[in-house]
């Protein structure tokens, strides 16, 4: 196929770190090349001359349009595509480039942007649409010092039509090291206003100025500029939507919440489908505690679905980040079945997501559906990255969720050494299991030589645990000296330590002398040995280290996967953990006290326990303000008239008391920030 009639015209300065990969994207869809370099001394122009470009060169007056028309007027195809030097075409086809040029009655087209932000190019992105694919014609130039544009001058053209083509630009300069290294924020300020003190008025110059302030976070100086713009807006500007976006959110992160609910209102009258806006206005509503309208703002973001196409836009608007936002609001609301559809369907659109995996996968472990991880984890299959793995794998341990860690073990990105532990951490979880079998098995995953990993030390600790193997217990605990110093602390605080510990007026021991007194372990590492002794099914050691450790051990503060894997151990044991709790002295005025004792009500419950409380205790729930809380309280009540009437007994599993845990933690969580806003549009 011919190469298309097209000329590429750029402006470069300094720019052969990109140069190569922008022109390599565009071989074989442009006629020719022509670059003005405006100054470069990296090599820069040697580079474009490889490719086969005609390169000129013109003075740098700190005016983008200038230096743009100049390339414009040296173009021989019929059209022409500008691009930057840190662009590049994403994939275009010949075939498809043709039939777009072939058009009779288009002079220019948007082209889809994506510019990679934060750290590195490839994760996060804004969107949008610009024109840089036009037709050569005289009248068509571009206007603007800086952030400079081209579609109303073929806007002015008797009949111009600019349309939308879905070409893709991957664009790589907002990447934070590009920032940095070119100094564009102070650069782009400063041409702003030398341009502004020539135009004052100029109503591209002021959306330019008040969008330089918002990417920098100066949110009250960017909504001081653009809101004055909403009743000055031209009939058919290109960035309406997006001056009524960032003025919006710019008000809200400024604490002018009023006059963001105002700016946010006559936006979506002008634009009800624009899933951005909506979802921004739901964010300010879920910060308000307003959760109903909040989330039936979410909800119609998602009935929007990706506006990419005719609004600016940013990742996962309208798919994954907006399915997220849905079920961050379904659990506030209770809601605990749609919140897990929505993470589901976060999950789907984008599989490495962390923070859906990080929401669901408790809500389902805590919920009984460890069924649907399964399915996802099988589905998503390659998609899952070893990060999201790292996440996904302890969860399933510490559920004790045999099926879904088997399909875990079975994805193809899992690290090869955790793929060969996991082959052999199923059979801890089976209650009568060969214990010296286990031990040689995982002992053979031991390196040689070298000190091995210590993960698998630490299960070889909590299996010899669960074996009653106090000397090889005390081995294993000598091999995690040097990467966890403070587990023999914690392994004081074992039936097995205090067994084997002297005793007063034991030989060593002076006669009235008392014990030293050790200092505590710190919480990290109770809560490291609490988790190897449930994935190990050492449930003697678990509970005695309970006992031992008291209220210092908060089972709320663990992972909460843990208290799903509470849920699988013999009945037995969950009565003995109810009898500990029943021992101990708790402080229901505290974050961490309330959602305790609906842990407690659920191990109650799942062993066929009445959970017991006090009236003073009770009146300190009440007091605790924990909506979750409230609920379960009216749980217990029934459970009590359903006692005293000898009535059917309510089905074991019709309380969704894990899931109340969960929603009490996170009250108690959100009780001690300060309210933040999250997701801002860019």
């Amino acid at each position: 196929m011919r190469t298309p009639p097209l000329s590429l015209c750029m402006i470069i300065q300094n720019e052969a770190r990109h140069l190569g990969q922008c022109l390599s994207s565009v071989k074989g869809l442009v006629s020719e090349i022509i670059i003005a370099d405006t100054g470069s001394a990296d090599g820069s122009a040697e580079i474009a001359r490889s490719f086969g470009a005609r390169v000129i060169e013109v003075p740098w007056e700190h005016d983008f349009a200038k230096a743009r028309n100049l390339t414009l007027r040296q173009a021989s195809c019929p059209w022409i595509l500008v691009l930057d030097a840190d662009e590049a075409a994403a994939g275009w086809r010949q075939e498809d480039l043709q039939q777009l040029l072939n058009a009779t009655a288009v002079q220019g087209y948007f082209l889809p942007f994506i510019h990679y932000v934060g750290s590195s190019a490839g994760g996060e992105y804004v969107t949008d649409n610009v024109c840089r694919l036009f037709r050569n014609d005289p009248g068509i130039l571009f206007h603007g010092t800086i952030h400079e544009e081209a579609a109303s001058s073929i806007w002015a053209l008797p009949g111009g039509r600019v349309a939308y083509a879905d070409l893709p630009i991957f664009h790589y300069g907002y990447v934070d090291e590009e920032l940095l290294l070119k100094n564009k924020a102070s650069r782009n300020l400063n041409l702003i206003r030398a341009a502004l003190q020539l135009d004052p008025q100029s109503y591209s110059l002021r959306y330019a100025l008040g969008t330089e302030y918002y990417q920098q976070g100066q949110y009250s100086a960017a909504a001081d500029v653009l809101l004055p713009l909403l009743d000055e807006t031209p009939a058919g500007y290109g960035y309406t939507a997006d001056i009524w976006l960032k003025t919006a959110y710019a008000l809200q992160a400024a604490g002018r919440i009023q006059a963001a609910r105002a700016v946010y209102t006559r936006g979506m009258a002008l634009y009800p489908d624009f899933t951005d806006l909506l979802e921004s206005y739901a964010r300010l509503l879920l910060e308000a505690g307003e959760l109903q309208e909040a989330y039936r703002h979410v909800l119609a973001a998602l009935r929007s679905g990706d506006t990419s196409r005719r609004y600016p836009s940013s990742s996962g608007s309208g798919t994954s980040r907006t399915s997220l936002l849905a079920g961050q609001v379904s659990e506030r609301l209770y809601l605990y079945e749609q919140a897990k559809e929505h993470y589901t369907q976060a999950v789907r659109f984008t599989p490495d997501l962390t923070a859906a995996w990080e929401a669901l996968v408790p809500l389902c472990l805590l919920s009984g559906d460890a069924d649907r991880l399964t399915a996802l984890t099988a589905e998503a299959g390659a998609a899952l990255p070893p990060a999201t793995l790292r996440l996904l794998v302890p969860a399933a341990l510490n559920a004790r969720a045999a099926g879904w860690l088997q399909a875990l073990t079975g994805t193809a990105r899992l690290p090869a050494p955790v793929r060969r532990v996991l082959q052999v951490l199923p059979d801890m979880l089976r209650q009568h299991e060969d214990h010296p079998a286990v031990a040689a098995r995982l002992e053979r995953l031991l390196p040689e030589p070298g000190p091995g990993q210590p993960f698998i030390h630490g299960y070889l600790w909590a299996w010899a645990c669960r074996s009653g193997d106090t000397a090889a217990a005390q081995h294993w605990l000598g091999s995690l000296a040097g990467c966890r110093p403070g587990l023999p602390a914690v392994a004081q605080l074992l039936p097995e330590a205090r067994t084997a510990a002297p005793q007063p007026g034991a030989a060593g021991s002076a006669p009235g002398a008392a014990p030293d007194a050790a200092p505590p372990p710190a919480a990290a590492d109770l809560a490291y040995a609490a988790q190897l002794l449930l994935q190990a099914g050492a449930w003697g050691s678990l509970l005695g280290l309970y006992r031992s450790a008291g209220p210092q051990l908060q089972w709320t503060h663990l992972p909460q996967p843990v208290l799903c894997g509470l849920l699988q151990a013999p009945a037995a044991v969950q009565v003995q953990w109810c009898s500990i709790y029943e021992e101990q002295e708790h402080l229901y005025n505290t974050p961490a006290g309330p959602a305790e004792w609906l842990m407690y009500a659920a191990i109650a419950s799942s062993c066929g326990r009445l959970p017991l409380l006090e009236p003073a205790a009770e009146q300190a729930l009440r007091g605790s303000g924990s909506k979750a809380v409230l609920i379960g309280l009216a749980y217990y009540r029934l459970l009590l008239a359903d006692r005293a009437a000898a009535a059917m007994p309510m089905p074991a599993g019709s309380i969704p008391w894990l899931l109340l845990v969960r929603s009490a933690a996170g009250e108690g969580w959100r009780s001690t920030q300060s309210a933040g806003s999250s997701g801002r549009p860019v």
